[in-house]
């Protein structure tokens, strides 16, 4: 087990990582997907006891890949946001002093279905429908294009394995030929459950470790 993996995906070397973030070393490029910035504001407003925090610890951990590993550039792989924030909120607090702390990394983003909702919210990112980088298409929604090999988030994959009475539901990197799922990277995204005889292969992420999922 590891907190970090060597992988080849499309003819490249990349490293997955057990915060559910992948970096390109050709492209100097650290990728996310879903963080859903916003969403605990969102969930404690409509009366639920969430606890608050949720988009400081997130940046916190963002913080920690970007130290780790110096990155050019960050992308997130759509649904940056989970709602159009509020005036007041947390996170629109927060992020101007983050985003100072690593002024010399570009920021982008890939527009996902949450983040249409978001439009006009300026906080210095550079919003893209897709970005072509190296072999890679790089967009929200896992639908194959020609001639590139697509790496996308959306569907928060998951998979869940079952011995006996031990039962284990961890987020999941799905590799297939064409395309490619990150695992969602906020903490309050849930999950799609991956059927189990899902063709491709899986990554698991279990408390910041990475195993190689079952053939």
């Amino acid at each position: 087990m590891s907190r970090t993996l060597e992988w080849q995906l499309a003819g490249a070397d990349v490293v997955l990582h057990g915060e559910r973030a992948l970096f390109y070393p050709a492209e100097s490029t650290l990728l996310v997907a879903d963080t859903h910035f916003g969403k605990a504001a969102l969930m404690r407003r409509r009366g639920l006891a969430v606890p608050s925090g949720q988009s400081r610890d997130d940046l916190q951990r963002l913080s920690l890949l970007l130290d780790e590993f110096k990155p050019q550039r960050l992308i997130v792989l759509g649904d940056f946001f989970h709602h159009r924030p509020l005036s007041g909120e947390p996170f629109l607090d927060l992020f101007p002093i983050w985003r100072a702390r690593h002024r010399a990394v570009s920021m982008e983003a890939v527009v996902g279905n949450h983040d249409r909702h978001a439009a006009g919210v300026e906080l210095g990112i550079d919003w893209h429908e897709h970005l072509d980088l190296g072999p890679f298409r790089l967009r929200h929604e896992p639908e194959p294009v020609t001639g590139r090999h697509v790496l996308a988030g959306h569907l928060h994959p998951v998979l869940t394995l079952q011995v006996a009475a031990d039962r284990l539901r961890a987020p999941v990197f799905w590799f297939r030929d064409q395309v490619s799922v990150l695992p969602s990277f906020g903490a309050l995204t849930g999950g799609w459950d991956l059927p189990r005889k899902s063709p491709g292969q899986t990554v698991l992420v279990v408390e910041g470790e990475l195993f190689e999922g079952p053939d």
